[in-house]
């Protein structure tokens, strides 16, 4: 009998999927997806299989014809990745006597090396053909996970085809199949830590549910390897936990105690394997550096470096675009100069502000000529050799931190209020067309490059950058109940594919 016809009329996570508590984790996935396609279904299995045959195709033809390996941060995963294969040490130098180094976590180098290891060393365009492949499984878990949440089994089918359609021709997505940056891998291992989730909080009992849970703790410990920030997909469950059982204790289904160790059950079981995954880095790290580093540094930097935080400070005070992060904020750096002239009006509040800054920078770019005006130094006066000194020093930075303090203390509702609104709907409605051939802004128009086609493209790509919000969902029921899909509120909120 189909589970829907099972459940009571008021609905909770549980009672969608029937599992036997006696079966084995391998036979109920097996059930999941017979439920989900049916064996003697032959044309609904075609067009499952026509679907999925289009979505890898097309994802295998932008990991060939758009590859791009060109980002500094794929130079250093390579870097690693090749330093393990050929000289068994984690390094990122290119040379002799290639020191250890705790800047990246140990994921995508490690994956990497793993593909090379099969198919060359340097071989990228095999690299790239497999993340493709990965990416298009991301798309049958956002599937299965959109039949899992289904709340009408008569729609379970459609919303998972939906589903997969709508993850398969996602563009803003797939062009990261043909990028050596980790967000391929981080969106497979976080929609299966979901889906692993979502079978835990369906299991019909504690026994069912425990396998479950240790399985989405260990990818919930996968993907934090790939990426720090994913730490917040873990904390995304936790809270739907511990919303899941306010909203079972206020609908009677058991007492605070009762609840209460359910939750630390099912919290332990997950923080356990969460931990167990990340527990190797951490002694490594000790053990070489001396450090408790269970993820990456803050500041991607090594034990003992200066970092340039009152720079990042002022940064901060005024950047409210992307556009900015590559001459004014990657490029800092040893023998890297940059040009005062990229810092935009919305950085001084006053001109003697815009004086001390431009100081700074001549300073920063000219370490040798510190003692002359501002306005020389940055005429490019010297030579290319004292060009190529360029260096942040803990005088210079300084400096920037106390212009910083002074512009925060100035206007402190533009710091905490307004950037950061400006920057969220920057990250939202952008046209998000990162390392394809037209990638660039949109706003202003007439700036945007006619011969790359940026005026026909990123309009498209900021015209399909519309979402759809949590409560959204709730209101018309796919989430299930609106009490379920409140309780699954934060868990949805880690299922978006890029962060």
């Amino acid at each position: 009998m189909p589970c829907g016809k099972k459940t009571p009329p008021r609905r909770t996570l549980r009672g969608c999927i029937d599992f036997s508590s006696q079966s084995s984790i391998s036979s109920r996935v097996v059930k999941v997806i017979w439920q989900i396609v049916p064996p003697k279904n032959v044309r609904t299995w075609q067009i499952y299989v026509v679907l999925f045959a289009v979505a890898l195709l097309g994802r295998l033809a932008v990991a060939h014809f758009l590859a791009n390996d060109e980002d500094q941060d794929g130079d250093l995963y390579t870097q690693i990745a090749s330093n393990v294969l050929e000289h068994h040490i984690y390094s990122r130098d290119t040379e002799p006597p290639f020191a250890p180094t705790l800047v990246r976590l140990p994921g995508y180098p490690l994956f990497i090396a793993g593909v090379y290891a099969l198919f060359g060393h340097g071989n990228n365009d095999a690299l790239f053909l497999v993340q493709g492949f990965l990416d298009t499984l991301t798309c049958v878990l956002i599937a299965t996970l959109a039949w899992l949440w289904s709340p009408r089994e008569g729609q379970k089918r459609l919303s998972a085809l939906v589903a997969f359609v709508l993850a398969a021709a996602c563009p803003f997505t797939t062009i990261y199949s043909a990028v050596l940056l980790t967000e391929t891998i981080t969106m497979f291992l976080s929609v299966a830590m979901v889906v692993a989730a979502t079978l835990a909080f369906s299991a019909p009992s504690p026994k069912v549910a425990t396998p479950w849970w240790a399985v989405a703790g260990l990818f919930a410990g996968a993907v934090q390897l790939f990426r720090p920030d994913a730490g917040l997909f873990a904390a995304a469950i936790g809270l739907t936990m511990v919303g899941y059982a306010f909203i079972r204790l206020r609908a009677g289904e058991g007492n605070v105690a009762r609840l209460l160790k359910a939750v630390l059950r099912q919290g332990g079981i997950f923080s356990s394997a969460y931990l167990v995954v990340l527990l190797p880095w951490t002694i490594r790290n000790a053990r070489v550096f001396h450090v408790f580093q269970p993820l990456a540094p803050l500041y991607c930097n090594m034990p003992g470096d200066f970092v340039p935080k009152g720079y990042f400070a002022w940064f901060r005070t005024w950047a409210d675009s992307e556009r900015y992060l590559a001459p004014l904020y990657w490029r800092l750096g040893p023998d890297k100069p940059m040009d005062f002239d990229d810092v935009p009006p919305q950085a001084f509040d006053t001109g003697s502000e815009r004086k001390s800054v431009a100081e700074l920078f001549a300073r920063y770019n000219h370490p040798q000529v510190a003692g002359q005006d501002s306005a020389s130094a940055n005429a490019g006066e010297e030579s290319d050799e004292e060009e190529e000194q360029a260096a942040m020093t803990p005088d210079i930075d300084a400096g920037f931190a106390q212009i910083a303090r002074q512009r925060i203390a100035y206007a402190p509702l533009r710091y905490y209020v307004w950037l950061p609104i400006k920057r969220a709907v920057a990250l939202w409605f952008g046209p998000h067309a990162e390392y394809y051939p037209f990638q660039g802004e949109l706003f202003p128009l007439d700036e945007m490059d006619h011969e790359n086609h940026q005026d026909l493209w990123l309009p498209i790509f900021f015209s399909g950058r519309g979402f759809t919000p949590p409560w959204v969902l709730l209101e018309h029921g796919v989430c299930g109940s609106r009490t379920e899909g409140r309780a699954s509120m934060p868990f949805a909120g880690c299922c978006s594919p890029r962060f």
